[in-house]
């Protein structure tokens, strides 16, 4: 009973766990498809900012940018100062970061987004030299919010070329400039995960009571299974302790009854204390002390056994070699539990099957109402009895099959149940014969 407990604790622990991992999958499957809805949003009005913001944009940007590349590209002083020193490169720089957080507040007033845009320019390639003006991991920001980005998402990128020359005949100067240039714009919901947070959270509070219900259940399921077993276990001890209380009056009345002279009554009174003390002996299993099983005695009672149960057809093969270990007291016992079981059960007809060779096997089958097969595996508990209408009318403790379970044991032996194809049952004990 012990082990079936720690089984089903067992069994709830891994169902419970598997039921987290796949409650967390499904949680964090929302919330990466809530991210990616507002990402979408965000990207639809950031886009619609650097709309408005073209409208802003002018030529005299443009050649702004390219005299600034120029410099960049001649001047080795001016193309290693700091990216701090943007404004010397972008004259319109300013007047775009003083437009973009007016233009995104309007943009975002019907909602509670927090947006952070950046837009910058993170190669500048001279053609003419063949090498990249920018230094590495250090980008010309073109615009950005106040509100800085610390993990956005790059929504859109540009490339472009730049082309010009300058000639003086006089100076003798004939340059011609070539760049590419790469920028991008990136963007970042600042508060994605309170407005996330707050669409999933009855999700979250739907899954977590699902958890704390099923691990309420469980505690009571536990604490009932608890009482029920202590409940078992006190009827046990008072159905044996009443059988024990029984031995002394059967012995005394026996005795009693052995002094009085014969009568029909004696007979009547002998036959129940023999069917008392049966009761008894089966509760206590007590076997007492017997000699190896002969060949004669297995014939003897297999003889008697046909004679106590002439209402049903006993088929019989018989194989005796030898008999190194089973005991004649426990051969009766198995035999006489198992047909009888057969009988009560509605069977018409039992084949037994004994061989004694090099290990001896006792099969007994018959055609009764059968035992379901999803009670089979607790039949040779002590008192159990399957539970079905059919039972209640036969009259019995639930110790038949237990009592057989401990012989087998004591031998080292085991024993299988099996349903037959059309009706009933099939035991077959296997024990040791050395």
């Amino acid at each position: 009973m012990m082990n079936k407990k720690i089984g089903t604790t067992l069994l709830f622990v891994i169902s419970f766990l598997v039921l987290i991992a796949l409650q967390s999958y499904y949680l964090y499957n929302s919330y990466l498809l809530e991210k990616k809805d507002l990402n979408k949003k965000v990207q639809l009005i950031a886009s619609e900012v650097l709309t408005q913001l073209e409208k802003y944009e002018s030529e005299s940007s443009e050649d702004s940018l390219i005299m600034s590349l120029k410099k960049l590209s001649s001047n080795q002083q001016f193309m290693n100062q700091k990216i701090s020193e943007k404004k010397q490169w972008y004259h319109f720089k300013n007047f775009y970061e003083s437009q973009v957080d007016s233009i995104l507040a309007k943009e975002t007033i019907n909602t509670d987004f927090k947006i952070a845009l950046k837009s910058e320019i993170y190669s500048v390639f001279d053609e003419t030299k063949k090498k990249d003006l920018l230094p590495n991991k250090a980008p010309l920001i073109l615009f950005k919010t106040k509100a800085p980005i610390s993990e956005g998402f790059v929504f859109n990128e540009g490339k472009w070329n730049s082309n010009f020359s300058e000639k003086d005949t006089e100076l003798k100067v004939d340059e011609h400039y070539h760049y590419i240039i790469r920028s991008r714009t990136s963007a970042e919901l600042l508060n994605a995960n309170y407005l996330i947070f707050k669409k999933i959270l009855p999700l979250s509070l739907v899954s977590l009571s699902i958890i704390l219900l099923l691990t309420y259940l469980f505690w009571r399921t536990l604490k009932n299974l608890k009482l029920q077993q202590l409940k078992i276990s006190q009827l046990y001890t008072s159905i044996d302790s009443i059988a024990h209380e029984l031995n002394t009056p059967l012995t005394t009345v026996k005795f009693t009854l052995a002094s009085t002279p014969d009568s029909d009554m004696k007979q009547l009174l002998d036959r129940q204390i023999q069917r008392l003390e049966k009761v008894v002996s089966s509760i206590h299993n007590s076997s007492s002390d017997s000699e190896l099983l002969l060949k004669t005695d297995v014939d003897s009672y297999v003889s008697n056994i046909s004679k106590r149960f002439d209402q049903i057809k006993l088929q019989t093969v018989i194989e005796f070699n030898n008999n190194e270990t089973l005991l004649k007291s426990d051969f009766e016992q198995i035999l006489n539990n198992l047909v009888e079981n057969s009988v009560k059960y509605k069977a018409s007809e039992v084949k037994v099957n004994l061989q004694f060779g090099k290990q001896i096997y006792i099969e007994i089958a018959d055609n009764g109402i059968g035992i379901p097969e999803e009670a089979q595996p607790y039949i040779f508990d002590k008192y159990y009895r399957v539970s079905r209408p059919e039972n209640l009318q036969i009259n019995g403790l639930g110790l038949g099959l237990y009592i057989i379970k401990q012989i087998v044991e004591k031998y080292s032996g085991n024993i299988k149940v099996s349903s037959n194809e059309l009706n009933g049952v099939t035991f077959k004990i296997t024990l040791p014969n050395a």
